[in-house]
C-alpha cells in the first residue's frame, strides 16, 4: 500500500490495511503495508511490470524514486500469475494489483489497458494517477504541487511533436482537424481520474480507433484531449518541468531548474541526468550500448509516430 521509510524496509511488519476498491492483499498479502496520513491530494503511483525481473538500471530507477514517496500510495500493476518473489523482497510495502495477462503481453495490450474506462474505475477512489514506469526515475516528489494545477494529463513533452490528422468523432468530414501534439510521454505522467474517465466517453469513435490498432495510450490523451471542451494539458515549456525525456538539455537551457523527474533517462541523454543522481550508476550504465528497460513497454508513441490520421 504506502511506501514505508526505505531504512526500515526490510525490517518493518507489515499490516493489513482496511479493504479499498482495487486492494488485491488477499491474493498477495505480503506486498500490503500500514497507511499512513494521507497527503492533500489523492494520489496512486502505478509501477507496470510484467517480467519476474528488473534490469540493473531499473532496479536503480526504483531503488532511487521509492524512497522518495515515502508515506504515498505506491502498488505494483502486472499481470495476474507473475512471480513476484523479487519484488516482495526487495519492495516489500508496495502492493501489487492483478490485470488479465493479456494486458501486459505486448504494447498494444498495454495500451488498451490504458484506455479502458475498468482501468479507470479500478483507481476510482484516487484522484489522481502517477504512471511510474521501470524506466523512469524521480529526482524529488512534487506531486502535491502538480495536483493543485488545473492539468487533466502531463508527461514529458516531445519537442518535434506528433502530427496527426483527426477526422472522428464531432470532427469527421470537413470538420476534421490536423493536431500537433506537443504534451505528452506516458512514461512518466499524472492523470485526473475523473478527467481521463470523461475524455474517453467524449470520443467513444477514437477510443474505438486506438483500441483497434492497439495504439499509443498516451497519445490519445495528447491529441483528443487538445480537442476537448474540457480536458486541460499544460503546454510544453510547464510539462518540461514536470518530466524530460528527449533532449532533456534543450529543456534546461530554458528552465535551468531540474524536472521532477525523467523517463527513458539512460536511453537518451545519460550525462544529463548523471549530474542529478549521487549515488553510483550500475555497470551497464557506464558501458554503451546501454541496455534497454526489460520490464517496461517501450516509449508507447514510438508505435503511434507512423499514424498521420485518426479515421473511423
Amino acid at each position: 500500500m504506502r511506501v514505508m521509510p526505505w531504512a526500515a524496509r526490510h525490517e518493518a511488519e507489515l499490516l493489513h490495511a482496511p479493504p479499498r476498491a482495487a486492494d488485491h492483499s488477499a491474493e498477495h498479502p505480503g506486498m500490503s503495508a500500514a497507511p499512513s496520513d494521507p497527503h492533500p491530494a489523492s494520489v496512486v503511483v502505478l509501477v507496470p511490470i510484467y517480467q519476474p525481473a528488473l534490469s540493473a538500471l531499473e532496479t536503480y530507477s526504483l531503488d532511487h524514486s521509492l524512497p522518495l514517496l515515502q508515506g504515498r500510495e505506491v502498488r505494483f500493476i502486472g499481470p495476474r500469475g507473475l512471480d513476484l518473489s523479487l519484488y516482495k523482497s526487495r519492495y516489500p510495502g508496495v502492493q501489487f494489483d492483478a490485470f488479465e495477462p493479456d494486458d501486459f503481453a505486448s504494447i498494444p495490450g498495454y495500451n488498451r489497458l490504458l484506455l479502458s474506462q475498468a482501468f479507470h474505475d479500478r483507481f476510482a477512489n484516487f484522484e489522481f494517477l502517477l504512471i511510474l514506469q521501470t524506466d523512469a526515475i524521480l529526482l524529488r516528489d512534487e506531486l502535491d504541487h502538480w495536483a493543485g494545477l488545473p492539468y487533466d494529463y502531463v508527461g514529458a513533452p516531445w519537442p518535434q511533436g506528433v502530427q496527426i490528422h483527426v477526422n472522428l468523432d464531432c470532427f469527421d468530414g470537413d470538420r476534421g482537424r490536423t493536431v500537433r501534439a506537443l504534451v505528452g510521454n506516458g512514461g512518466l505522467s499524472m492523470r485526473r481520474v475523473q478527467a481521463c474517465r470523461a475524455l474517453l466517453d467524449e470520443f467513444p469513435q477514437a477510443v474505438d480507433m486506438f483500441l483497434r490498432s492497439g495504439s499509443s495510450e498516451d497519445l490519445f490523451f495528447s491529441v483528443m484531449g487538445q480537442l476537448s471542451a474540457k480536458f486541460v494539458l499544460p503546454n510544453e515549456r510547464v510539462a518540461g518541468r514536470f518530466a524530460r525525456e528527449l533532449e532533456p538539455a534543450r529543456y534546461h537551457a530554458v528552465d535551468p531548474t531540474p524536472p521532477m523527474g525523467g523517463h527513458a533517462w539512460w536511453k537518451y541523454d545519460l550525462l544529463y541526468w548523471q549530474r542529478f543522481l549521487h549515488s553510483p550508476l550500475p555497470e551497464q550504465a557506464i558501458q554503451p550500448p546501454y541496455e534497454t528497460a526489460s520490464t517496461t513497454p517501450p516509449t508507447p508513441t514510438k508505435a503511434l509516430r507512423t499514424h498521420e490520421a485518426l479515421n473511423v
